[in-house]
């Protein structure tokens, strides 16, 4: 799903227990008292609880308030380290709780993720082990598909590998995940491995493992050989136990009665044709499963237009009532990033702000502004919305300035027209850390300034913000500042008294990008100077 910024959406299902303070889950939960970072590019629902990435935090219902998990594992690979959660599944049921996969990324070299394997909770977030990326050993030249042997380029390295989308099956005892070059992947709990699972090539719409068939299984190459088709970005299960994978080259979809004995699958791929009974774009990076009473569940599609790709294809979000019998198109031409759905309602996060339906997508209304419940509080311009989905009591929008929540009685307020109805009231989740404060905990130390988020990934986050307090109105300076002690760049503000933030991009005085590195920053303010540090990851 392209670059990192542009993020997948995997919609739980299945309903978790409720979980009191004296559970063994919250036991080893810690509340936070804020989000580990603004750009919440993440979400994935259990029940009444709600996982964000990219550093996973949890939000349960019945306690009202934001957990982390509290275990060594997510520390030393998430707190500690360079991984960040590039995609999340939650849902399914082993031993009563609920699942929890969280595939993660990390930086391989210049803009490229890599693939940093696999969190994986099997009782609701109380612990948490690890798992490899699904990589190929070298020797892994050859795929048995069916009645045919095809020659594969074994998938080696994590760059260009990381887990973009994962699914995960009514009984959690199977797990899919879509790893951009490394394919569409499957793993079950009775063998604890992973099988590549085999896609049509480029070159045709449909294969079946009973037919004799000859073609590389491989992702695009260097020299030209290898198919966009085995370039996965996106993957979904739905109701009737039908898998769809979502490429760089189409959307696929293999029904239960298609599996071979052998497991092997036979695939049908759609692809746009410049219709409006097709696909929008050719680059499906999300899928989503609407719950419909007394029907079959419509799945809903986003995709972008292919670089290079046919001057038919637009960016836009299609649906198929019918399992890919039939496909409309009910957002054209926006970038949608993620797509989450009730039985009545249809929700897309865009770079243009939130998208809502009441109508099956026949007609949209826009929230680019909200409003919000703590008058203490400010939401910073415009909804730039990376992720959207929907709990029992709640809808959840990750936005590059935080996590938003509003409550399921006031949903159907976002469609409501005319002054007599008032815009509906959110909740929003930031990173909330105060400097300087009264009464200093292991949760909230001492400090006069902080950047967050830190480490900090221009491809990823966008900006870094540097906060501090000014305790009367001014203006305020802030340096930054290579290893060398070299000043790369100055950023002024006139600020009013309280505790503020200012933005920077990761560049220097000139706009260009600074290399990856740790940079020190001053803040001069009160006739005092504070400092800080930053690693920035480019």
């Amino acid at each position: 799903m392209k670059r990192i910024l542009i993020w997948l959406c995997v919609v739980g299902l299945g309903a978790a227990p409720a979980w009191g303070q004296d559970s063994p889950r919250l036991q080893k939960l810690q509340p936070t008292v804020g989000l580990a970072s603004n750009t919440v590019q993440e979400l994935a629902s259990a029940g009444d609880s709600l996982w964000a990435g990219p550093l996973l935090t949890v939000y349960t219902e019945e306690d009202e308030r934001l957990f982390a998990p509290d275990d060594p594992v997510v520390q030393r690979r998430l707190e500690e380290g360079s991984n960040v959660v590039l995609s999340l599944a939650a849902g399914g049921e082993r031993r009563g709780a609920p699942a929890l996969w969280a595939g993660l990324a990390f930086d391989a070299g210049g803009n490229t993720t890599g693939a940093g394997g696999f969190l994986v909770s099997t009782n609701g977030g109380a612990s948490f082990t690890e798992r490899p990326a699904p990589l190929d050993d070298p020797s892994d030249s050859t795929v048995t598909y069916g009645t045919s042997t095809l020659p594969a380029v074994p998938i080696t390295q994590e760059a260009g590998s990381p887990p973009r989308d994962l699914a995960i099956e009514p009984q959690a005892d199977t797990v899919w995940a879509a790893g951009g070059r490394s394919g569409l992947r499957r793993w079950t709990a009775q063998n604890s491995t992973w099988t590549r699972s085999v896609l049509p090539p480029d070159t045709s719409t449909r294969i079946d493992p009973s037919t004799p068939t000859d073609f590389l299984v491989a992702p695009p190459l260097d020299d030209g050989r290898g198919s966009q088709n085995h370039r996965a970005l996106s993957v979904l299960v739905d109701e009737t136990g039908t898998v769809w994978a979502g490429t760089a080259a189409g959307l696929n979809r293999s029904r239960p009665d298609e599996v071979a004995p052998s497991g092997a699958r036979a695939w049908r791929l759609f692809r746009p044709d410049g219709t409006p009974n097709s696909l929008p774009g050719q680059v499906v990076f999300g899928l989503t499963e609407q719950p419909r009473p007394n029907a079959r569940n419509p799945v809903w599609v986003a995709t972008l237009r292919a670089d290079g790709g046919s001057v038919l294809q637009r960016s836009g979000l299609a649906v198929t009532p019918d399992g890919g019998e039939t496909f409309r198109q009910p957002l054209i031409g926006v970038q949608v990033n993620d797509v989450a759905a009730r039985r009545t309602r249809v929700y897309a996060a865009t770079e243009d702000g939130l998208f809502v339906s009441g109508t099956q997508g026949e007609t949209w209304r826009t929230v680019e502004e909200v409003v919000l419940a703590e008058a203490d509080q400010a939401f910073p311009g415009t909804i730039t919305a990376r992720a959207v989905e929907v709990t029992p009591t709640a809808l959840w929008v990750g936005t590059t300035e935080g996590l938003l929540r509003l409550n399921r009685a006031d949903e159907p307020r976002l469609l409501a027209e005319g002054r007599e109805a008032p815009p509906p009231e959110w909740q929003l989740f930031r990173t909330e850390v105060p400097v300087s404060p009264d009464a200093p905990t292991e949760q909230v130390p001492d400090v006069e300034t902080y950047a967050y988020p830190n480490p900090f990934a221009p491809s990823r986050d966008g900006a870094v913000r540097i906060v501090y307090d000014v305790p009367q109105p001014q203006t305020v300076k802030v340096s930054i500042y290579d290893f060398g002690m070299n000043r790369v760049r100055t950023l002024e503000e006139q600020e009013p008294a309280g505790q503020q933030e200012i933005v920077w991009d990761g560049t220097d005085a000139s706009g260009l990008r600074l290399p990856t590195g740790t940079y020190l920053y001053t803040v001069e303010v009160g006739g005092t100077t504070v400092r800080g540090k930053i690693l920035l990851a480019n």
